[in-house]
């Protein structure tokens, strides 16, 4: 938390220097708010996928099958179970990590809850289309490659900021981006590694990394 306090005091401290770096203190404290808000609701409200995911799988029998409803509501239990435990941890991630940068969304990465919160409808996720590896093993596999190259190559933001802050006349902006978008990746990456094999919410809250990779800000400079 201290580290993040001294990031956000050093962009308050640049927005009185430029506009453009005071816009961008603007939308950080509004992702930042949007971040926290959210990740209080998904723990306040993570029970609520329990019966939630009973009554849809009562609702929409086993498999689709309208037939089955007594196994569906079991097979709701056990994915009340997960969508309960995905969501109130990625709203502890959240809220540990507000002021922290992410990723700019999870397409394609994880299993989804079904909808943006937990008392919603919304389209349930089906882990089997349109193939198992597809559908459920290559989207875990790479919530867990994320994690893991966040959390362990992170820090390669920091000389690729700094060389961006460079080429833009802005080392000290580069630099203290650096050190933020580090911790962020540090933060992110333990969270992904801690819910890989949980759902999580498709869209993501707070600002967006400028790169996909940690190590992209970089490679770009070097070439």
């Amino acid at each position: 938390m201290k580290k993040a306090i001294v990031v956000l005091a050093a962009l308050f401290v640049l927005s009185g220097i430029t506009t453009p770096v005071y816009a961008a203190a603007e939308e950080y404290v509004d992702g930042a708010v949007d971040k926290l808000v959210g990740g209080v609701i998904g723990v306040l409200t993570g029970w609520v996928e329990l019966p939630m995911q009973i009554y849809k799988g009562y609702n929409e029998g086993f498999m689709g099958d309208e037939n089955n409803k007594i196994v569906g509501a079991i097979a709701g239990i056990f994915d009340g179970i997960g969508h309960s435990a995905g969501r109130t941890l990625t709203g502890a991630g959240d809220i540990a990590g507000f002021w922290a940068a992410n990723p700019k969304d999870n397409e394609g990465i994880g299993l989804m809850l079904d909808a943006e919160y937990a008392w919603e409808e919304g389209t349930p996720y089906n882990a089997f289309e349109p193939n198992f590896e597809e559908g459920a093993i290559q989207p875990i596999g790479s919530k867990l490659l994320r994690g893991a190259g966040n959390m362990f190559l992170g820090v390669a933001e920091i000389p690729g900021q700094i060389a961006k802050g460079i080429s833009n006349k802005s080392p000290d902006l580069g630099i203290i981006k650096g050190i933020w978008y580090f911790y962020s990746r540090e933060v992110e990456g333990a969270k992904d590694i801690a819910t890989f094999i949980l759902p999580g919410p498709k869209e993501t809250t707070g600002v967006a990394f400028d790169q996909e990779h940690p190590w992209d800000a970089l490679s770009e400079a070097t070439k």
